[in-house]
């Protein structure tokens, strides 16, 4: 322990203050830091007058002091080695040393804690304070690097390749375990920057909201043979290692390659089909909620109303020109069904008054993958009884179908655009890239609290995507 208590407080208003006004415009989860190790809070931290107001007594055990009540005269005694400290509800002094120090909030209650500023325990226990307002976390002591890249460390299975490669059908690759077929489209991660600009910009173009990059690998990342394989991981911890060196505070990469890893002997691609499955997209959202810590946890796959449809043969099908192992290899369709009443409409334009029809999230009317969210379409607009205030806004392509029915779960309004029918897109149909689609107004017109833009490799290996992306800044 340190000896010495030589931090002004002065110097730790300082440093509190400094970002402090900015951080309390958005209500993500506030960290707390003792000596390096994070310190779980039993109640919420928040700021008062621009000062951070923290639990006393866990951070107090961090430190290793002793905690003593006064409960006649609601004062709690905090020692360190040879230094008391008192604090008094109510009181903005701290005593130390028998003198009194004028902390910028007074000692008060939250629920049954006693909170106190930061700041004045960094200057009772004499140590640095710092406040990270890219991780919304303050650390008293010891700073830790929370900027890592998600995809540190992340671990592939080899567990369940399909290690028998039959060949090349058309654009599809098709393996076997030697008892099922699996078509695949076997590619890497492109890493020229493109792609990771456009989302840097986005995320630069609305500081307002928080904003998700999810980069969701193919089937062959898990099941191809190791030598046909591309490696799609390293690919996506370079775009993530792009954009993360550019410090945007409000952009946050989603690492959901290990859970996927972790699931990979479940059902969370098709065979015949290049998308992946309703459940494996159920997998990325729960890592999404986990990073998210204004999403509440996601209720257990067994909990959701489920259909099943049996006899899906898709896209792999025609990539390969008709190949009667796809047409051997049938899948289930297994549907999951959003817990939240809502009523979902499609649109043309941004401004929501080219109304196209409604639609619902899942329609098991369809045979195909397109019973999420009934396909591709410009924009879809959602509105649940979530009743949480809370607005979410989906850039994606069709591997992002799936993830919506997801999110609904947990928005009390969710706004889906297929980037790819805007900004003279000419995907699809509804009058395709006749809109212009621009990032910030749709904020000024919907302000949504969260930006999640979610895709695949092929989206950024594309010659013309990737830009599709860029046009939906405000700037050129």
């Amino acid at each position: 322990m340190k000896k010495h208590f030589y931090i002004l407080l002065t110097m730790a208003l300082i440093l509190c203050s400094c970002a402090l006004v900015s951080a309390e415009g958005t209500d993500r989860e506030i960290r707390l830091f003792a000596k390096g190790e994070e310190v779980i809070l039993p109640t919420a931290a928040y700021f008062e007058n621009d000062t951070l107001m923290i639990p006393l007594r866990p951070v107090s055990d961090a430190f290793g002091a002793v905690c003593e009540w006064d409960e006649e005269n609601e004062r709690i005694s905090v020692t360190l080695e040879s230094v008391t400290v008192h604090f008094k509800i109510g009181s903005s002094e701290m005593i130390k040393y028998g003198e009194p120090v004028l902390m910028n909030a007074a000692a008060c209650y939250s629920g049954e804690f006693t909170m106190v500023p930061a700041d004045a325990v960094a200057n009772a226990f004499g140590y640095p304070v710092e406040w990270d307002e890219r991780n919304r976390a303050m650390f008293l002591g010891e700073a830790v690097d929370l900027n890592v890249n998600p995809m540190d460390g992340t671990v592939v299975t080899d567990d369940c390749r399909y290690n028998n490669y039959i060949g090349r059908f058309g654009t599809a690759n098709i393996f076997s375990n030697g008892s099922a077929y699996f078509g695949m489209e076997i590619m890497g991660v492109k890493t020229d920057g493109v792609y990771a600009s456009g989302i840097a910009n986005l995320a630069l173009d609305v500081p307002e909201a928080d904003v998700y990059n999810i980069i969701v690998p193919t089937a062959q990342e898990f099941y191809a043979s190791n030598d046909r394989r591309a490696d799609q991981t390293s690919g996506i911890a370079a775009i993530y290692d792009d954009y993360m060196r550019r410090d945007i505070p409000n952009l946050y990469p989603v690492n959901v390659v290990q859970t996927l890893s972790d699931h990979a002997a479940e059902k969370i691609y098709f065979n015949t089909d290049h998308h992946w499955t309703q459940k494996g997209a159920y997998y990325a959202y729960a890592e999404y909620s986990r990073v998210n810590p204004n999403i509440v946890e996601l209720d257990p796959l067994d909990s959701y109303y489920t259909v099943n449809k049996y006899g899906f043969v898709g896209s792999m099908y025609n990539f390969s020109g008709g190949s009667s192992y796809i047409s051997r290899s049938a899948d289930m369709l297994q549907l999951f069904y959003p817990k939240p009443n809502y009523q979902g409409a499609i649109y043309g334009d941004p401004y929501m008054k080219s109304y196209i029809s409604s639609v619902r999230a899942i329609n098991s009317g369809y045979s195909s993958y397109h019973c999420f969210i009934g396909g591709d379409y410009p924009l879809e607009v959602y509105k649940t009884d979530v009743n949480n205030g809370r607005k979410v806004c989906i850039i994606k392509e069709s591997f992002g179908d799936p993830f919506s029915v997801w999110v609904l779960n947990n928005y009390e309004e969710v706004y889906v655009v297929d980037f790819r029918m805007f900004n003279g897109g000419s995907y699809g149909g509804f009058g395709s890239g006749r809109y212009t689609f621009k990032i910030k107004d749709f904020y000024d017109y919907v302000k949504f609290d969260d930006l999640i833009i979610i895709s695949y490799p092929t989206t950024i290996n594309s010659p013309d995507l990737p830009g599709k992306i860029c046009k939906m800044v405000t700037w050129d």
